[in-house]
């Protein structure tokens, strides 16, 4: 079931880069360019809302979960620059802590060696 689950969840995301490649092509609607932002930021607050269950620290898992609830919530608020800002943050923080915690986890199997 795990497998069906991801295996539709790339698909969106395929689909969703298309459309945003398309649309430097095709020129598409306002509305489809809305729709395709939506989906976009949806499966990205997805993502960070599963990763978020998977890590260990109560803090990182916050972090995550708090970032995939904002980037799902804020394609139900009108657009402004507060909003904007956010979202940045809350699309490059777990990004963030995933590489820095990579690199420290690294750092910890090299020593065990």
């Amino acid at each position: 079931m795990k497998n069906a689950i991801f295996i539709v969840f790339k698909t969106l995301i395929a689909l969703v880069l298309v459309g945003k490649v398309l649309n430097w092509f095709l020129d598409f609607s306002y509305g489809t360019n809305q729709l395709l932002n939506a989906a976009m930021f949806s499966l990205i607050g997805i993502a960070y809302l599963v990763v978020g269950f998977a890590w260990d620290s109560k803090l990182t898992k916050v972090v995550f979960i708090t970032c995939g609830l904002f980037l799902i919530a804020m394609n139900f608020f009108e657009k402004n620059t507060i909003l904007t800002i956010v979202g940045i943050i809350c699309i490059l923080t777990p990004m963030l802590i995933g590489r820095f915690y990579k690199e420290k986890e690294v750092e910890l199997n090299t020593l065990e060696i």
